[in-house]
């Protein structure tokens, strides 16, 4: 700041990630905005392209694709399988529909269910960024970003993906949110699913979203289970815990309404399980996959 006048410090209590941001883009004066996680980082000239193709499509939003780093090794995740412009209707549709939840061909991989839900990998038309709906992490998890981006995103004119992965998400920080237990998970994603149901309740149609909602519950359970097995506590703990999560209503509801044709075998047998609640199972299955998932 020192150096250069166009860089503004801010000094503020701890309020939590979504408290940071918030400051940030309240701060913010310039024509386009973009959030970077402080141990993230871009590529060079990644703000130089993404705003030449914002202006030249006329674009509320640009999305791209993002590497996951795990010290000497490097994962590519483009979001999508090429560049596209969505005008108004097609960024409803293909965008918006697609926050709220999988349908299809997308459960071929319900474990990225949030993958293109950061408020990370885009840049924002400063107008379009004012639009989300601030929703803090300690009330709803870690699905924060999801929220703001249904409210930021369901109105633009035009949405623009380069098939081009800029943003570098670091994975070898165990201190990370994302790595931490979370005892009250389950309850907070509660509240955020009533977030993302208040918000498909006013549209003109909000039944068409409806299949999208359950599905992102049904997929959910990935995610509240591999957090759970996390946890140091005893196998008969966790597994009790899970038994209670696939015992409401909503997720029993979720399971079976959820066409797992369109899944993988290994993704079929786990939502199978969830399905008929072999709960000792699940957690042996959990138990393999963060193995794997932290294999790296």
């Amino acid at each position: 700041a020192e150096a250069d006048k166009r860089i503004i410090t801010i000094h503020k209590e701890n309020g939590g990630l979504t408290s940071a941001r918030k400051a940030g883009i309240e701060t913010a004066v310039g024509e386009y905005v973009m959030v970077v996680d402080g141990d993230d980082w871009l590529d060079v000239n990644t703000v130089e392209q993404c705003v030449t193709v914002a202006l030249v499509n006329h674009s509320d939003c640009v999305m791209f694709g993002y590497i996951r780093e795990y010290g000497d090794n490097s994962i590519e995740n483009p979001l999508f399988e090429k560049d596209f412009v969505y005008d108004c209707k097609e960024s409803k549709e293909k965008i918006f529909r697609r926050l709220i939840g999988p349908i299809g061909t997308e459960l071929n991989h319900p474990e990225k269910l949030d993958n293109f839900g950061t408020i990370c990998m885009k840049l924002y038309k400063y107008e379009t960024i004012r639009k989300g709906k601030f929703v803090s992490e300690r009330e709803i998890g870690t699905n924060e970003d999801t929220v703001f981006n249904i409210y930021a995103l369901r109105h633009c004119n035009s949405i623009t993906y380069i098939n081009k992965c800029f943003y570098h998400y670091r994975k070898t920080n165990q201190q990370s949110i994302t790595m931490k237990y979370k005892p009250d998970l389950c309850n907070k994603w509660d509240k955020m699913y009533q977030e993302i149901y208040s918000c498909i309740k006013q549209e003109d149609t909000p039944e068409l979203y409806c299949k999208a909602f359950y599905n992102r519950i049904a997929c959910g359970m990935i995610g509240l289970g591999l957090n759970e097995v996390i946890a140091k506590d005893s196998l008969l703990s966790i597994r009790k815990r899970i038994a209670e999560i696939l015992m409401k209503k909503i997720y029993r509801k979720a399971f079976w309404r959820l066409e797992i044709t369109y899944c993988p075998v290994y993704w079929k047998f786990f939502f199978i399980l969830c399905r008929f609640r072999c709960s000792l199972l699940l957690v042996f299955l959990l138990k393999v996959m963060n193995i794997l998932r932290t294999w790296k």
